[in-house]
């Protein structure tokens, strides 16, 4: 994986590894082609039971899957972003807490 590879991009390479194509991907996870379509270009991100299946399909571990979304938030990216109300229920499925920009919590530290 190079340090560019989003999670999108290794979903895609590694589905195209297997020839798999996104609709063959996409019976075995249980969703439809569009969602495997969004992920794969970084449209969103799966939830947790989605990350785990493509995990277990794609022949790696979710924590490999993990430390690509970790690496895709390192510094040097830029910091404003626009996410859709998926993408903050991902999150917060995770146990992140999303603070909206103009909020009185940013600053603070609170979890």
């Amino acid at each position: 994986m190079s340090e560019k590879t989003t999670l999108g991009r290794f979903i895609a390479q590694r589905r195209k590894f297997l020839r798999l194509t996104q609709e063959e991907l996409a019976e075995r996870i249980c969703v439809s082609k569009s969602a495997v379509a969004k992920w794969e270009t970084d449209g969103g991100l799966p939830d947790r039971d989605n990350l785990k299946r493509i995990a277990q399909i794609l022949g790696v571990s979710v924590d490999d899957l993990h430390r690509i979304i970790e690496r895709e938030d390192l510094p040097g990216k830029d910091t404003c972003v626009n996410i859709t109300s998926e993408v903050i229920a991902t999150l917060e499925s995770y146990g992140y807490k999303v603070i909206p920009p103009n909020s009185d919590e940013i600053g603070k530290g609170s979890r």
